[in-house]
């Protein structure tokens, strides 16, 4: 094949690329997404990597097959045999699927009263684990695992343990579990490559009156590589996530000949910017989230392209990163690079605007919990669509600051509102440009001089000549001020009874009602806010002390039925409340009743 050829060819290779923001262009042409919102700043260089071996990405076994498609919050224990691995980028709290649980009885005692979880948190080393919770609840452990406050540790008597597991490569088998569950959790279950936590609750109606709480954790995540250094470690860098993940075994497993380090060190250069914010400064982005590997790639890149604005690009076998930030053009184009008549759309079509963007982030001050930013919006444009709110909504699952969520949205917002448009069917001097470069274009006769725009697709023509779509691009897009974010109120706290320690009222207006051989039990319902339920017991009739007689019922009702007495059956009922920390009232005032009839005799003759 002559070379001339044999570059066409090459040049004209385009596959599905992970869109951005604004979703994909499919088909032959090369797909972006769009930049991120920063302030001016200048444009990051793109350095060669340095010449050193970087190490082979790491594998992660296939995902375990799913079935249910539910989307489970990252904090959220989950309790199912089967579901999928999870990968997890930054740091960020989270739950994961209880693979395995034991119930055994304390030293010296036959009751069942000591349960073994494991609970596993990611399907790879992480760099470390930090607080534990029960539900919402931080549990405070010593150096061994021990919880150290109340109510899990109460009067010399530990009620919960935690023991953490990185997942290194190497890791040994839990010996706590090997030694306390009969032989079923052995040596060699050694859970090498899963992070996971292995705890020991006692049975405890103090500690957990709700039963079972859901279990999860602070996790700094997978490590991964970084092409400046040459090193792998724990890093929140979102260019360095989406490359780890483009060559990760249950990501597209690339090869390090199909990836532009020097774009993606650029990339990561502008990640690792310092931005001002209210009252201090941050990273321009970061990325702070789980990957359900149940997801395909292509649902799966947008949502960490989304973490820094950027867009993705997939050119003659290449793939290269564009994180957002304003980029100069380094290529002229003009009348002279045209082979066929240009296209020139001055504006978009009125329901492809809008002027509001609004949506979710993960609060880091609210411990992961999706939570909507501030909308953003531009009084200018609202003026414009006719003092209308045209909104579109735009979820960040992997940006953990409502400032840096609120750049985001309003790169996305700007660049909606730069509305040109233009198909340039170039010469063959379009082959020196590629998807997602930024270009300076003069057509003056279009009243166009040094326009800066974006090449968002690339694709061979027929007619030794390249098909190019630009759209409008603006420094101005990457711009903003401090005053231009709006300030999250902090999470309200919450607001609990102020009676953890207190015994609730004791119930009143007990009486018992006669009915066939039953007796119907009846009392006033409870008013606390933190009441769980009641109890009923019952003794013998004469009998004043009813703790000598035994609990019949637990119940949140405020009545109950005693069915299947005998004739002539006498018996003495209490009633005593017990609410959410297990407190429990004194018992009400008895009441007594008697089941009319002759009580039956039985000869038995042996």
């Amino acid at each position: 094949m002559p070379p001339v050829l044999a570059l066409v060819a090459g040049a004209a290779v385009a596959e599905l690329v992970g869109g951005g923001i604004l979703g994909a262009v499919l088909g032959g042409a090369v797909t972006i997404g769009v930049s991120t919102l920063v302030t001016p700043s200048k444009p990051a260089p793109a350095p060669t990597p340095a010449p050193i071996a970087p190490p082979p990405a790491p594998v992660v076994p296939p995902p375990v097959p799913v079935v249910t498609t539910t989307v489970t919050p990252p904090a959220r224990m989950v309790r199912q045999p089967i579901t999928s691995h999870r990968i997890l980028y930054g740091e960020v709290r989270t739950g994961g699927p209880l693979v395995y649980t034991h119930l055994r009885a304390p030293s010296g005692s036959s009751k069942l009263d000591l349960l073994h979880l494991v609970v596993v948190l990611a399907a790879h080393e992480v760099d470390a684990i930090g607080d534990v919770y029960f539900d919402n609840t931080l549990v405070s452990l010593d150096g061994n695992g021990g919880a150290t406050s109340a109510p899990y540790a109460r009067s010399g008597t530990i009620y919960a343990n935690v023991w953490k597991h990185l997942g290194s490569p190497d890791q040994n088998a839990d010996s706590v579990l090997v030694a306390n569950t009969n032989n079923e959790w052995t040596n060699a279950h050694r859970l090498r490559g899963r992070a996971y936590l292995h705890l020991q609750l006692r049975r405890d109606d103090t500690a957990f009156p709700g039963g079972l709480p859901n279990v999860s954790a602070k996790v700094r995540g997978r490590k991964i590589y970084d092409p400046r250094t040459g090193t792998t470690a724990w890093s929140d860098n979102a260019a360095l996530a989406i490359l780890d993940y483009l060559r990760a075994s249950f990501g597209l497993n690339c090869s390090l000949d199909e990836i532009d380090l020097s774009s993606f060190i650029a990339a990561a250069n502008i990640c690792d910017e310092t931005v001002l914010r209210p009252g201090g400064n941050e990273k321009r982005y970061t990325v702070n989230g789980v990957i359900d590997l149940n997801q395909a790639p292509v649902d799966t890149v947008p949502k960490l392209l989304s973490a820094c604005a950027g867009r993705l690009t997939y050119t003659a076998g290449t793939w290269r990163l564009y994180a957002g930030a304003w980029l100069p053009p380094l290529v002229e184009l003009g009348e002279a690079d045209l082979r066929d008549p240009v296209t020139v759309r001055p504006r978009r079509s009125r329901r492809e605007l809008i002027n509001t963007v609004r949506g979710s982030f993960l609060s880091a001050a609210s411990d992961g919990q999706p939570t909507d930013y501030p909308p953003v919006t531009v009084d200018g444009y609202r003026t414009e669509d006719g003092d209308l709110e045209v909104a579109r909504s735009l979820d960040l699952p992997f940006t953990n600051s409502p400032y840096m969520a609120q750049r985001i949205a309003r790169i996305i917002l700007e660049a909606n509102r730069r509305q040109i448009t233009v198909e340039f069917p170039a010469n063959l001097a379009g082959l020196r440009l590629a998807a997602g470069q930024t270009v300076a274009l003069s057509l003056p006769r279009f009243g166009l001089v040094d326009q800066p725009m974006v090449v968002s697709s690339w694709k061979m023509a027929e007619t030794m000549g390249v098909d190019i779509t630009l759209t409008e691009e603006d420094p101005a897009v990457y711009e903003f001020a401090v005053g231009d974010l709006t300030e999250m109120d902090a999470a309200p706290a919450l607001s609990l009874p102020a009676n953890a320690d207190l015994p609730p009222a004791t119930p009143t207006g007990l009486t018992a009602t006669v009915s066939g051989s039953g007796v119907l039990l009846t009392w006033s319902q409870q008013a606390e806010s933190d009441f769980d339920h009641f109890e009923v017991w019952e003794a013998l009739s004469g009998v004043s002390d009813p703790a000598s007689g035994s609990c019949l019922a637990e119940t949140w009702r405020a009545d109950w039925l005693r069915s299947s007495l005998t004739n002539g059956a006498s018996r003495v009922w209490w009633v005593r409340a017990v609410d959410r920390h297990g407190n429990r009232s004194p018992f009400s005032a008895p009441v007594s009743a008697t089941v009319p009839g002759t009580p039956s005799f039985a000869l038995i003759l042996e």
